[in-house]
């Protein structure tokens, strides 16, 4: 490489190979820093195939190269101080340039290659026993108890400010008839299901959920098409209100983020304003996701929670308004909102 092969030809005489792989030598940089002149040797350059190291073990100094990097101000210093000169350094960088804008014309013209869709093969399931819509369950077959249960399931969706006649099923099957039952969608075949617990009081030996999804499941999928925009929430409550698909609570794993990714949208982390919410935060970051943080009030952890109290169309603006792509304030503001 141009640079590296540079840096060789400035190398002063004398500097020897070491066993460990660094090549040693007495460091120029030590006097012009305030210390004592090396007499032992203690610099230490190290070349590997597309970068450079220098190290001084004496005075501290320490600079290097990597590909596809110019030569910088203190890599000049040290190249200068072993007797290069400014104008040699200034042709190589000029050259360097001209390299990457060469790159960058030649790209506009190459066609890459087409990244392969992530391929979803989840089955189809069956519902519980006797699952029909709340708002058109034959009646006429249940009991007093059976339709004191779907009562309660109505009055909670109600109470959540969701609409229980287009989405929410019922049971009246064992352990479902006190669950309101989500099915999952995907080319709309059902592939799963959660069952909610919808009393007050829940027995501890009574888990809040009943889930039966398929392996790398993101809810939400299908109502995607006429979105510009992919809202991800942690939970499939959140991602009805808003619109966007979910991780069934879960901090997302590749192949969930791939098949989001898949949708070729611009894609919005709404975290869950607690601790857990950090979780997703730092995965969106890695991924290069946008993460929202509406001005809510601060008992407000969720869209859900924000539906209930604004209404989704406040809810929604609100999160397509806040959105924030620095990956720097991000970690800010998640510090400061997920805890």
């Amino acid at each position: 490489m141009i640079v590296l092969d540079f840096i060789r030809q400035q190398m002063p005489a004398g500097w020897k190979h070491t066993p460990s792989g660094w090549i040693s030598g007495n460091c120029p940089m030590c006097t012009k820093r305030g210390h004592n002149p090396d007499k032992r040797g203690r610099g230490g350059i190290r070349f590997e195939d597309d970068h450079f190291q220098y190290n001084c073990f004496n005075c501290g100094f320490k600079t290097g190269w990597s590909d596809g990097r110019r030569i910088g101000g203190k890599l000049q210093e040290l190249l200068t101080t072993f007797g290069a000169d400014t104008a040699d350094i200034q042709r190589v960088n000029l050259e360097l340039l001209r390299e990457e804008e060469a790159g960058d014309i030649a790209g506009q013209y190459i066609e890459k290659p087409k990244e392969q869709k992530t391929q979803i093969d989840w089955p189809t399931v069956q519902l519980p026993p006797n699952s029909y819509r709340i708002g058109e369950y034959p009646i006429d077959d249940l009991d007093k108890k059976q339709l004191e249960q779907l009562a309660l399931a109505c009055t909670y969706t109600m109470k959540r400010g969701m609409d229980f006649h287009e989405h929410w099923h019922w049971s009246p099957h064992m352990h479902f008839a006190n669950r309101i039952i989500l099915p999952f969608y995907y080319k709309g075949n059902i592939v799963g299901y959660t069952a909610r617990w919808c009393p007050e009081h829940r027995p501890d030996a009574m888990p809040k959920y009943y889930n039966n999804m398929p392996k790398n499941f993101v809810y939400n999928l299908d109502a995607q098409k006429t979105h510009d925009t992919v809202i991800v929430t942690e939970g499939q409550f959140d991602a009805l209100q808003v619109g966007g698909v979910a991780l069934a609570g879960n901090t997302p794993n590749s192949s969930q983020c791939k098949i989001i990714e898949d949708l070729d949208k611009q894609i919005v982390l709404l975290p869950d304003f607690d601790k857990s919410g950090m979780d997703t935060v730092n995965v969106a970051i890695k991924r290069g996701w946008a993460v929202s943080f509406p001005e809510w009030e601060d008992d407000i952890k969720d869209a859900s929670d924000a539906v209930m109290r604004y209404g989704r169309l406040f809810t929604v603006k609100s999160v397509l308004q806040s959105i924030e792509t620095n990956a720097t304030k991000i970690k800010i503001l998640a510090k400061a909102r997920c805890r």
